[in-house]
């Protein structure tokens, strides 16, 4: 086919930006645009979305040209019209100065050659954003392993150390912290494995993975499901043998969800790890046992995708733990978004609670009154061997616990504590929830965060006073039922929590577009 030279074809792109926004990028190409009808993507490139008309078996544009050429109009600049030459470029694209100001290069100004696209063989399917993560979509920089921060890093500051300024670009910042966290705490989580089945007979479901070779099934429990033809909400409940499928008590009485009891034995048992069905799977990962429970759930939400005869509605998931489960809890949540909901319940260190504070409580009262970053490192396997070398070196960190919680932003997060636990720290989990609450308001996702801390009751036993939260966002999140989230209860706690945003915050919290 012939190009457009470059003159006419900024020529063609200033007409069109002025007086249409229906154009498509494949007409300054050659091709039509697809009917507004045809949007099936079969093809994606740096041209945009491609669709094929089916009168003529020929490709079609599917991506308009507002949407692909002036992407810095999102960033509160307007697209070149005049010029196909960079000055600068950065992340976010290539900038050139038109008229004393700056103005993004459109897209499409690429080359005078763009490349044709290539037919596949086979059609692909539409592009599908309920997805585990978006881990291939992303780039991943060079990971710091040591930093000197006395302060909470900042989450919205990427790897080459630019902040993020929209809520797209979160998507990428998010995988990196991800890509963090599996690097220092908790090792890499296997994803992609070739084939997940699963199959139900009566409560029993048992899903089987296989991975290069390797094979390896485990079951869970399914209680009060509902049918291929009208599936129910479910709460993944983390056990570990009792029978208990999480820790929420009463507080879901009266909620049409199914339940369903997810023994993290089967996947990785602490004291013996490589027993279970993920090293069976993954024989040569050296992932901790909570991204082992994490890599399970995401397994098992895979089976459930493809099986309707389960009865599972798997767009509305709720998972939740306590204590050494409230960490996996949370890790779950923040690692697969096709978790609608998540809550950890007193998740301690190594859970919702900030490794620096901790320490520095550690150090006020001279003692290990808060459990340590070396003692969680050590416990139960949770995590990779090395990340115990940052006991006494928290501050070289160059995430904290507040990260790992942002990750499940801006889905619903709701976070439960015990006041009176001096060992899960009263002080840092307050904070690290104060501080996690900066990234909801980020993303414009304050009402699908709540943070309650209460004290009086045995560890893992849910208060009555916390009840209400638990049945709110259920409701909300799970059963899409008008309720009230978003509320903030710092007035039940044991002692006084003065939390100064200016001695751990040296970041402002941007409002992202």
């Amino acid at each position: 086919m012939k190009f457009l030279a470059i003159p006419v074809l900024l020529e063609l792109i200033s007409v069109a930006l002025a007086q249409s926004t229906n154009k498509c990028v494949s007409e300054f190409l050659g091709y039509p645009c697809c009917s507004s009808s045809n949007t099936l993507v079969y093809y994606k490139d740096d041209d945009g979305d491609w669709g094929v008309d089916p009168a003529t078996g020929d490709w079609c544009g599917i991506t308009k040209i507002n949407d692909a050429s002036c992407w810095s109009t999102k960033l509160g600049y307007p697209c070149c019209k005049k010029t196909c030459t960079a000055i600068e470029k950065d992340n976010d694209g290539a900038w050139a100065i038109e008229g004393s100001h700056w103005c993004g290069i459109p897209a499409i100004c690429s080359g005078s050659q763009p490349s044709q696209p290539s037919q596949p063989s086979q059609p692909s399917q539409p592009a599908n954003d309920f997805v585990e993560d978006h881990r291939k979509q992303c780039q991943i920089g060079n990971i710091q392993t040591s930093v000197n921060n006395s302060k909470l890093p900042d989450p919205f500051k990427t790897l080459s150390g630019k902040r993020i300024s929209t809520k797209a670009e979160w998507t990428c910042r998010r995988e990196e912290i991800a890509a963090t966290f599996e690097k220092i705490m908790f090792g890499e989580k296997p994803r992609n494995p070739d084939k997940v089945e699963g199959r139900k007979s009566g409560n029993k479901y048992t899903v089987t993975v296989t991975n290069k070779g390797s094979t390896a099934s485990f079951d869970v429990t399914i209680s009060n499901a509902g049918t291929a033809a009208k599936p129910k909400p479910a709460i993944i409940g983390l056990d570990q043998g009792f029978g208990m499928g999480g820790s929420l008590g009463a507080s879901t009485n009266g909620l049409d969800v199914a339940s369903i009891t997810f023994n993290t034995n089967n996947l990785a048992p602490e004291n013996n790890p490589r027993s279970g069905a993920f090293f069976k799977a993954n024989p040569s990962s050296n992932a901790g046992t909570i991204m082992a429970w994490a890599w399970g759930v995401s397994r098992l939400i895979d089976a459930l995708e493809k099986d309707s005869s389960a009865g599972i509605d798997v767009k509305h998931l709720a998972v939740t733990g306590c204590s050494r489960l409230g960490k996996a809890a949370l890790a779950i949540g923040a690692f697969d978004e096709r978790i609608a909901l998540t809550i950890p319940q007193e998740s301690g260190s190594g859970g919702a609670s900030l490794w620096r504070v901790g320490a520095q409580v550690n150090r006020q009262k001279g003692k290990q009154f808060v459990q340590g970053l070396g003692s969680a490192a050590t416990e139960g396997n949770w995590m990779i061997s090395s990340f115990r070398n940052y006991d006494g070196r928290e501050t070289t960190l160059p995430f904290d616990q507040h990260m790992l919680t942002g990750m499940v932003a801006p889905r619903a997060l709701l976070i439960i504590d015990n006041a009176g636990q001096e060992w899960l720290g009263e002080v840092p989990s307050n904070y690290c929830g104060q501080a996690t609450k900066e990234i909801f308001d980020a993303l414009g996702a304050t009402d699908k965060y709540t943070y309650t801390q209460e004290g009086g009751h045995m560890h893992c036993s849910l208060p009555n006073g916390q009840f209400d939260e638990v049945k709110d966002f259920v409701n909300k999140f799970l059963l899409g039922k008008d309720t009230k989230t978003g509320k903030i209860d710092y007035t039940k706690n044991t002692q006084p929590i003065n939390f100064s945003k200016s001695e751990w915050i040296d970041w402002t919290t941007p409002r992202l577009s």
